[in-house]
C-alpha cells in the first residue's frame, strides 16, 4: 500500500510549530545569558565602552583584548604587562568579554596566564588602537591561553568585538592580582625562556592598528 500524505485541515499545526520555535529560541537566549554570567569573573565589572577604546591619552596607544571563544569558559585568563620585568596586572578577560589597556607608545611585552603562561610582543605607535584575542587551548588539567594579534584590517574583527562586552577592573580584581602574584611570577619564570627560544612568536606591528578617533 502506498503512503498517503494528508494536509492539515487548518493552520493550527503551523502556528504551534512557530510557537515552539520561538520558545526554543527564547530558552537558548536565556541559557546563553546565564552561561555568560557564570563564566564572567566576579572580580571584574561590566562597563560602558571606555574612552581609551577610541581615543588613548597623548603619546599612548590602546590594546583591546577580547575573548570571543567560549571554549574553556569556566577558566579565567589574566593578562599582565611584563615589559619592565615586573608583572603589571592588566585585567581578567573572561569568555565573551573585552578590556581596553592603555599603554605608552613603544615596545611592550604582554603575558596571559591560565594553567600556563604565554606571551606576545608589540610595538605600539601613539594615537593608535590595537587588537588581540585571548585564545583558549587544551591544557593538561584546565585551559591554557595564548595571545593572538588581530590586525585592524581583519574581516573578523568587527564580529569578534560585537560578540564581547566591556568589563573593567575593580578593587577586588586588584586584590586578586596581589594575592596571586607569586603563582603568576612562577609561571612566567617557567615558560618565558622556552617562549623566547621559539621562532613564530606573536607580534603586533605599529602599522597593524587603527587610527584613534579625532
Amino acid at each position: 500500500m502506498g503512503c498517503r500524505i494528508t494536509q492539515p485541515k487548518n493552520g493550527n499545526s503551523g502556528k504551534k510549530t512557530m510557537a515552539m520555535g520561538k520558545f526554543r529560541a527564547a530558552l537558548l537566549a536565556i541559557g546563553t545569558m546565564l552561561l555568560l554570567n557564570a563564566c564572567a569573573s566576579s572580580h571584574m565589572r561590566d562597563a560602558p565602552e571606555p574612552v581609551a577604546a577610541t581615543k588613548p591619552s597623548e603619546n599612548a596607544a590602546t590594546l583591546v583584548l577580547m575573548r570571543p571563544s567560549f571554549f574553556g569558559g569556566a577558566i579565567q585568563s589574566s593578562v599582565y604587562d611584563i615589559t619592565t620585568g615586573n608583572s603589571e596586572f592588566v585585567g581578567i578577560v573572561s569568555a565573551g568579554k573585552k578590556i581596553a589597556y592603555e599603554a605608552p607608545a613603544g615596545k611592550r611585552r604582554l603575558m596571559v596566564v591560565g594553567e600556563s603562561a604565554d606571551f606576545m610582543d608589540a610595538d605600539f605607535a601613539a594615537d593608535q588602537i590595537y587588537y588581540a584575542r585571548v585564545v583558549p587551548r587544551l591544557g593538561m588539567w584546565k585551559a591554557r591561553f595564548s595571545l593572538e594579534p588581530v590586525p585592524a584590517s581583519s574581516s573578523e574583527l568587527e564580529s569578534d568585538l560585537k560578540s564581547c562586552t566591556w568589563v573593567e577592573n575593580t578593587p577586588a580584581s586588584h586584590d586578586w592580582a596581589r594575592a596571586n602574584i607569586q603563582s603568576v611570577d612562577a609561571k612566567k619564570a617557567e615558560y618565558l625562556d622556552e617562549w623566547e627560544k621559539g621562532t613564530d612568536k606573536p607580534f603586533i606591528a605599529q602599522d597593524t592598528g587603527r587610527k584613534a578617533h579625532p
